[in-house]
């Protein structure tokens, strides 16, 4: 607490240095180049990252094509590896859902969680169903496809029985698969500069600056935003009774099906490292937020205190190695004891307070969102 608050003093301090220098032009940034910044983040982050997703969804329509006309165990085998490579992918998406992930609905396609097993069951026995609608958010997407791969206390024979034997649940499989890959497909034609090109958008000299038009006032509030609901509360805090009213709800996990929820929370809060890094999905450097702190700082370190980049990796490593040591399936060990997730979500909150208060302030951000946490 006494780190948060010395930060806080420390921030506001900041902002009243960098007010008292700034120059008319809310744009002008002589400590840092921002397009620069923008155009490595846009360039070797967000494009390859929804290009990644984009093919992975593709392979994945593919492999359940291969394994509905013959639904072998290797071929069903193939399909779970296909969807969690695809699911991995999704995770280097997550701090970007803006622009045209947003207006084209991305997560709500890909990865609405839970999944409803009712309503999938439902839909499969009616063979009519319209994926659009938002009564069938949680019958698609990843988390659909992950019950009916890996099914409920069934093996990989019955599983391949049940699309041998009905038509309907082919179809309804192929269905999902479908649209996730003309999701991902849409998003990145979008964001690529040979197609929709908002890349262009996102980099231009209109978009510099620190207001809620800016692209990094997009960009910073739609990292929070997702670290916030989408990684800390959903991935953890939910399952662990954190955000349930105190009620432990394992099967609330991302993959309660396919027992790898652990693996993708972890790649998931390595995406949010790599941006504030500015790290591409190879991990090589680049210009990121921490650079961008540390140009805009004016606030010296004194009595050995971390600078405010060097303390948000701090809180980043801390979250990243707090669910390296949680166990999968992630649903289990909730069960079992859900102290370990609950402490993982305590350390997510000081990442988020750092990102979210400090880090906004210093840029001159204003987080817009609004969220109950109090913080």
């Amino acid at each position: 607490m006494q780190k948060l608050v010395t930060w806080s003093l420390l921030t506001a301090l900041g902002l009243f240095i960098w007010s008292c220098g700034e120059d008319d032009d809310p744009r002008v940034d002589d400590n840092f180049d921002q397009k620069s910044f923008l155009v490595n983040i846009g360039t070797n982050l967000i494009v390859p990252a929804y290009a990644e997703l984009k093919d992975r969804s593709d392979e994945l329509y593919a492999s359940l094509q291969a394994f509905v006309a013959t639904p072998n165990p290797s071929n069903l085998e193939a399909a779970r590896d296909a969807l969690l490579e695809a699911r991995m992918a999704f995770q280097y998406c997550a701090p970007y859902q803006f622009g045209p992930a947003e207006q084209l609905g991305l997560v709500a396609d890909l990865n609405i969680f839970p999944s409803d097993k009712n309503r999938i069951e439902s839909n499969i026995l009616s063979g009519s169903y319209d994926l659009r609608l938002l009564s069938n958010s949680a019958a698609k997407g990843f988390p659909a496809l992950g019950y009916l791969l890996y099914g409920s206390e069934k093996s990989d024979e019955e599983i391949g029985n049940d699309f041998l034997n009905d038509d309907q649940r082919a179809a309804y499989l192929l269905d999902v698969a479908e649209t996730i890959s003309t999701s991902a497909a849409a998003v990145f034609t979008a964001w690529d500069p040979s197609g929709g090109n908002y890349l262009a958008e996102f980099t231009s000299d209109g978009a510099l600056g620190a207001d809620a038009g800016s692209s990094l006032g997009i960009l910073v509030n739609a990292l929070n935003l997702s670290l916030e609901r989408n990684t800390r509360d959903a991935k953890i805090g939910i399952p662990a009774g954190i955000r349930s009213l105190g009620i432990i709800i394992p099967e609330a996990t991302e993959a309660y099906y396919g027992g790898y929820s652990k693996q993708l929370a972890v790649a998931n809060l390595m995406a949010f490292k790599r941006l504030f890094l500015g790290e591409n999905l190879n991990g090589e450097p680049g210009t990121g937020f921490s650079d961008y702190l540390q140009a805009r700082s004016s606030v010296s370190s004194n009595n050995n205190e971390l600078s405010l980049e060097a303390a948000i990796l701090v809180e980043f490593d801390a979250s990243i190695a707090l669910l390296q040591a949680l166990e999968d399936p992630l649903s289990t060990s909730i069960s079992i004891d859900p102290a370990p997730a609950q402490q993982v979500f305590a350390q997510l909150q000081k990442l988020s307070v750092l990102l979210k208060t400090d880090m906004a302030s210093i840029l001159g951000v204003v987080i817009s969102y609004q969220d109950n946490d109090g913080d």
